[in-house]
């Protein structure tokens, strides 16, 4: 800087310069946002077509009125799944918004962009401005790798419970920070509506009702305890969740399928795959190293989370409900290798599971920025950023070799329909899209 400058300007320079970098960095970050949202968007417009497809088949009946939108219905076992919200939400857009298949999967992209912006915010108030590695954030949720799920109105079970996750890891990243009644009630809330979005939501309960619990009776020890009021409504939650996971489980019916024989070597590769999804949802031929890394980033997380608890009486609180979050994400993987195993090797890699498992890399990300140090902290982020950013070419064909098909059927479908013509060789295509197999 030349002496004129520094006479101009003094100290107000450097001042100005980091408005600036904040600024642009800032922009940057929300960019990315809106070219993600926006391929979301432009994704469900090109390939979708008002046409069932897999699981929206359930919800032909009630479009057509051949049976009401009752609680029974709601609550009828689909797969393994109960997941009364999401079919309800389903229900109510068909009946006042738009009677259009389209209207599922374009509010699936809209709760996912929400997610994006929620831990885009969250970055920003942890840290007190915008980085440039939070381009992550909106890069692994808004990823076309899950197109599986944005052209499935019915999916909207899974991108509920990641966006449930979501909401987790923005009020668990900030319990230190604010009074405890607004720690307890949207735990609460979450906790009572996670089971009610499928089993997908019922097996992350455990390990967050266990944080609630001992926040309820103790406050963890931080010296910030909940309010009579908080408990009350934190107990009420507890109680409301353990009612619905009862009746969940005892109205449970086990499908058909997979196969039911167990072999823990099968379990463990698809827990794995569905791991590796977490920071390399495009090139699944490297899910093996993905997977490792992710394995190793969870232990160093939950190793630094539990020394923090143990140092840090005030941070107790954040740290624990981080980690909560993390044992949480590791036994959904777990559920997946158990349940989806029996299908052979790759249905980890399910382009359906990439939403599911993208909560996993936020909340390792929110344990880097508050508990690493700087540089530390800066190269993790950098690498995982590169790594999320080399996996976007791969996405973007996956997600065309898979849609482009599916498009080229429903443009057959719709001209048959047009046509007048129903018969057996047009609809043999659309005959494997029933709910079975592939069921969320």
């Amino acid at each position: 800087m030349d002496r004129a400058t520094r006479e101009a300007f003094g100290p107000e320079l450097p001042a100005r310069a980091y408005r600036i970098s904040h600024r642009l960095r800032l922009m940057f970050v929300w960019a990315v946002w809106i070219v993600g949202t926006l391929s979301l968007f432009l994704h469900v417009g090109h390939y979708a077509r008002n046409l069932p497809y897999w699981d929206d088949w359930e919800l032909v009946p009630v479009i057509t009125g051949h049976e009401p939108v009752t609680l029974k219905w709601a609550w009828a076992q689909h797969n393994e799944h109960h997941m009364p919200v999401p079919k309800l939400i389903l229900a109510g857009l068909f009946r006042w918004v738009a009677r259009d298949f389209r209207t599922g999967m374009y509010l699936n992209a809209g709760l996912l962009s929400s997610a994006a912006a929620l831990m885009i915010v969250l970055a920003h108030r942890l840290r007190g401005h915008q980085g440039l590695t939070d381009a992550v954030l909106p890069l692994s949720i808004l990823t076309l790798a899950q197109s599986e799920v944005l052209l499935i109105g019915f999916a909207l079970n899974l991108v509920l419970t990641a966006l449930l996750t979501f909401e987790l890891i923005s009020v668990l990243g900030r319990a230190t920070e604010r009074p405890p009644w607004q720690t307890v009630i949207p735990i609460g809330i979450v906790l009572v509506t996670l089971p009610l979005c499928g089993g997908s939501g019922l097996v992350l309960l455990p390990p967050l009702a266990f944080w609630l619990t001992g926040y309820l009776c103790c406050g963890w020890r931080s010296g910030r305890e909940p309010g009579v009021w908080a408990r009350a409504f934190g107990i009420s939650a507890l109680m409301a969740c353990s009612a619905i996971i009862a009746l969940y489980l005892s109205d449970y019916v086990r499908p058909p399928y997979p196969p039911s024989s167990f072999a823990p070597g099968a379990m463990v590769r698809t827990t794995l795959e569905f791991l590796s999804l977490s920071i390399n949802s495009g090139a699944t031929v490297y899910w093996q190293a993905a997977s490792l890394t992710t394995v190793a980033l969870i232990a160093g997380a939950l190793i630094r989370l539990m020394l923090v608890a143990v140092r840090s009486p005030h941070e107790r609180p954040r740290a624990l409900g981080l980690a909560a979050i993390i044992i949480s994400m590791m036994g959904l993987a777990v559920s997946v290798g158990a349940s989806r195993s029996g299908f052979g090797p790759g249905m980890g890699l399910s382009s359906r599971y990439v939403a599911l498992a993208a909560p996993l890399l936020s909340v390792l990300y929110f344990t880097w920025l508050l508990y690493t140090p700087a540089r530390a902290q800066r190269l993790l982020q950098t690498c995982i950023l590169l790594v999320v950013c080399m996996s976007m070419p791969f996405s973007l064909q996956g997600a065309r070799q898979r849609d482009r098909l599916r498009l080229q059927l429903n443009r057959r479908m719709e001209r048959s329909l047009k046509s007048g013509i129903s018969n057996s060789v047009t609809l043999q295509p659309f005959s494997v899209t029933r709910p079975g197999r592939g069921g969320n």
